[in-house]
C-alpha cells in the first residue's frame, strides 16, 4: 500500500509538472543555482591533467529524425550527433576544462521506451536498489577534481549514481556537481551527495540546467564554470 500511495502521489506529481520526471534523462531546472548546503572549500585551480568529469545519461533514441516528445526531451543533437543531455553537459564541461571523460553506465542495458524506463527508474528508487555497474573508472588516485553529472529522476538520484558513489573512494578529492531536468532543478541532490562523500570537498556551487535550456548550455557552463575560479 505504502508503495501504490507513493506511485500515486508521483504520479500527480508529474502531471503537474508536465512530465518532469525522468524525462530528463536529463530532467532539470534552469540555469545554476547554489545548494543550500554548508560552505565548501573553495576549487583550486584545474590542472586538467589531474581532471575527470564523470557523467550519467540516458538518450532514449539516437536517431535525430522524428523524435516522439519524450526523446527530444532526454536528448540534444550536435552536428547530426544524438547526445543525452547530460552528456551534452559533459562534454562542453570536458572541452572547456581540457579534463578526460568517463560515462557511468549500468551493467544492464536499460530500456529506451520512456514509460518502461521511468517505470524502472520508480522500482529501483522504492527498492532502494543499487544497480551494477558496467565499468569501473580506471584509476581514481589519478584525479584531484572530479566532476559528477546526473540526470534528477523521480525528484533523485538515479538508483545507479548511488551505486558508483557508494563503489569509489573519493576521499580529500574536490567534487563538481551538475546536473539537468525537466522542472525539479537540484531537488535536495547536492546534500544527498555531500552527505554520502563527507571525505571529499564538495563543492557548494553546483550546476543545473533545464532539458528546455540545452540550446543555451554552453554560455551557461561558461558563466558557471568562470564562478568556481
Amino acid at each position: 500500500m505504502k508503495s501504490t500511495t507513493r506511485r500515486h502521489f508521483l504520479a500527480l506529481a508529474t502531471s503537474t509538472l508536465a512530465g518532469a520526471a525522468v524525462a530528463g534523462c536529463s530532467t532539470g531546472g534552469s540555469g545554476n543555482t547554489s545548494s543550500g548546503s554548508a560552505p565548501s572549500k573553495p576549487l583550486p585551480p584545474l590542472n586538467e591533467s589531474r581532471a575527470l568529469v564523470t557523467y550519467f545519461s540516458v538518450p532514449e533514441t539516437d536517431d535525430p529524425n522524428n523524435m516522439s516528445d519524450d526523446e527530444e526531451n532526454s536528448t540534444h543533437v550536435v552536428d547530426g550527433k544524438v547526445l543525452g543531455n547530460t552528456q551534452h553537459v559533459a562534454q562542453i564541461i570536458s572541452e572547456r576544462t581540457g579534463a578526460e571523460m568517463f560515462r557511468i553506465e549500468t551493467a544492464e542495458e536499460l530500456p529506451l521506451d520512456h514509460e518502461t524506463l521511468e517505470n524502472l527508474a520508480l522500482e529501483q528508487q522504492e527498492a532502494n536498489a543499487r544497480p551494477k555497474l558496467k565499468s569501473p573508472i580506471p584509476d581514481l588516485e589519478k584525479y584531484d577534481t572530479v566532476f559528477i553529472g546526473y540526470p534528477i529522476w523521480w525528484y533523485e538520484l538515479p538508483m545507479p549514481m548511488h551505486t558508483f558513489l557508494e563503489q569509489n573512494d573519493f576521499s580529500g578529492k574536490n567534487i563538481v556537481l551538475f546536473s539537468t531536468h525537466g522542472g525539479n532543478r537540484l531537488s535536495g541532490t547536492v546534500e544527498t551527495i555531500t552527505d554520502k562523500l563527507a571525505d571529499s570537498n564538495v563543492i557548494s556551487n553546483a550546476l543545473t540546467i533545464s532539458r528546455d535550456d540545452m540550446d543555451d548550455a554552453e554560455d551557461e557552463v561558461v558563466k558557471w564554470l568562470d564562478g568556481l575560479d
